[in-house]
């Protein structure tokens, strides 16, 4: 009598497909070291070679070379050059995006892949008009974030997009750059205008930036104390004032300055100057003000 029986496995193709996965990640591993920085024992997120033949991360050798005339990896004498290594960047970005390498040795690039993705998520949509987007992809290259370089031109030319495009806080930063000469020639005129087009679109921070010009009758506006504090204070309730903008507002309302004297809403106002938080000087200021008046912060 015959049995039904199901096939057996083929062992030996097992057994092959088992040592082909062991050699290919003690190849992954090996290729890893040879990939570390000597200095950081990490993956480089900006590869250089340096004129020992080793590789190494750029603020990691080039930090080392200010103090030192030997090379970190051999201890020989070694000149400051250093070499970008761009294919080696492309192909540890690519290992990295498979999961080939050790977690531990590569959340560094991740995070930074996952700010590259932002950045390209955000340059696609300003360039399809999203005034939002290209405000807040100005603010990186302002501030030199998610590994961009900062440039207050680029900066300067992506506000002027968002501006163009209505939003209101994009508008509000050209008139600060223009006030401050980044990334653009310094033209008072200019941020005038763009201080009064934002604060219209409803900008907060841009009310405070216009009521200056009426204060203080810049780019040959007629003063104006009453605009002025009407616009601080307008600016301030929708949150566009941080601690010094309400150090100045709680100082019109002790002065009398474009509206009644009015000593306890001047205290109000420098308390939230000290809830605020920044910049810690202005912080500083309200405390003092209070203290010295022994009213409560």
């Amino acid at each position: 009598r015959r049995q039904n029986t199901l096939p057996m496995a083929p062992k030996r193709k097992m057994t092959d497909t088992a040592m082909t996965s062991k050699r290919f990640r003690s190849a992954i591993d090996e290729s890893m070291e040879e990939l570390l920085c000597p200095i950081t024992q990490a993956i480089p997120l900006d590869p250089v070679m340096a004129e020992d033949g080793k590789l190494y991360d750029r603020c990691a050798i080039e930090s080392w070379l200010e103090r030192h005339e030997r090379s970190p990896s051999t201890n020989l004498p070694m000149g400051k050059k250093v070499v970008a290594a761009p294919q080696i960047r492309n192909m540890i970005e690519r290992m990295v995006r498979s999961d080939a390498l050790p977690e531990d040795k590569v959340s560094a690039w991740k995070e930074r892949i996952r700010e590259k993705e932002e950045v390209e998520k955000l340059r696609r949509a300003a360039e399809s008009g999203d005034g939002r987007a290209a405000t807040q992809l100005g603010r990186k290259y302002q501030k030199g974030l998610n590994g961009l370089e900062a440039d207050d031109a680029k900066a300067f030319a992506l506000y002027l997009a968002a501006a163009q495009a209505g939003n209101a806080e994009g508008a509000g930063l050209v008139a600060g750059m223009y006030k401050f000469g980044k990334g653009v020639t310094t033209n008072l005129v200019q941020s005038l205008r763009w201080s009064a087009a934002a604060a219209t679109l409803g900008a907060g921070f841009a009310m405070l930036d216009l009521a200056m010009f009426y204060r203080y009758g810049l780019a040959g506006m007629p003063i104006d104390k009453e605009e002025a504090f009407r616009l601080y204070k307008k600016g301030a309730a929708k949150g566009g004032a941080n601690s010094k903008g309400l150090c100045t507002l709680a100082h019109m309302y002790e002065m009398g300055d474009g509206t009644a004297r009015d000593i306890e809403k001047a205290a109000a106002v420098m308390r939230q100057a000290v809830a605020h938080g920044k910049p810690e000087c202005s912080v500083e200021e309200a405390r003092s003000w209070l203290t010295a008046r022994q009213l409560d912060a």
